[in-house]
């Protein structure tokens, strides 16, 4: 009786201590394997409608992301323009002041190369949508060149409609300026003589000119886009230039940006 307890109790003591290690085991499988009640696993994921909200609200960012950029480019591009003519004038009264001689800024606004003859000068041909600065020699004709030229975006446009009419929001006294007129074929030049001046000619009988060249991007009016709009003034006896940024806020002005 005594050696089959004994006994009894040693096998028993024997499937405790194995016992820890089966359930061990078998709860590592159960976090792993995760069976229903049918003995089969299951794997979560995503439902069609959760796809379509998603799908959804990723085609209405993209729409935003792409207006925003549309809206950004065209302001690059007037800024551009209106940054490369400020440039050139300023690059033009600089070397007619060292050098002691007339230059010439001619725009050429049309889609296709023109042939223009400055005052004074022989004729040259320009590139579409370009602004040039144009070395007018030391000789009364003959030895004019076009010492750099840099095209602006198609979409800019000169003295349209909407901007035009923005003018009346400028300060004075460069609200009582004249616009810059360009000629039929699409050319507007002015030209800087050995003091500085702007003038309207190269001869030596030039008169000062005040004026407002405006330009802006396509497609806009007072009430769209009008952000976009830029005025460079000159100012003939000094020769100074101020670039403007039209702010339609509740009451619309022009605000300086380059001076």
């Amino acid at each position: 009786m005594g050696i089959t307890t004994s006994h009894s109790l040693s096998l028993c003591l024997s499937h405790a201590a194995r016992k820890p290690s089966t359930l061990h085991s078998s709860h590592l499988i159960s976090l792993t394997s995760k069976p229903c009640r049918d003995g089969q696993t299951t794997t979560k994921g995503f439902s069609l409608l959760e796809l379509l909200v998603v799908v959804g609200v990723l085609a209405i960012l993209a729409t935003f992301a792409t207006l925003t950029l549309v809206s950004h480019r065209r302001m690059v591009k007037t800024d551009d323009a209106a940054n490369a003519i400020y440039m050139v004038m300023r690059q033009a009264r600089i070397q007619a002041i060292t050098r002691r001689q007339f230059y010439a800024l001619v725009i050429n606004k049309a889609s296709t190369n023109t042939t223009f003859t400055p005052n004074n000068s022989m004729s040259l041909t320009f590139l579409p949508q370009s602004i040039n600065l144009i070395d007018m020699g030391k000789k009364v004709t003959g030895d004019e060149k076009i010492s750099f030229s840099k095209p602006f975006p198609l979409d800019i446009y000169f003295n349209d409609s909407a901007i035009l009419t923005s003018t009346n929001d400028l300060p004075l006294p460069e609200k009582n300026f004249n616009t810059a007129i360009f000629s039929g074929n699409g050319i507007l030049a002015y030209y800087f003589d050995p003091a500085g001046r702007l003038v309207n000619k190269a001869d030596g009988t030039g008169s000062p000119v005040y004026a407002n060249i405006l330009f802006s991007s396509s497609d806009i009016n007072l009430l769209k886009g009008s952000t976009l709009m830029r005025t460079l003034t000159v100012y003939g006896p000094t020769g100074g230039l101020k670039l403007w940024r039209y702010v339609p806020t509740s009451t619309p002005k022009w605000v300086a940006k380059l001076n």
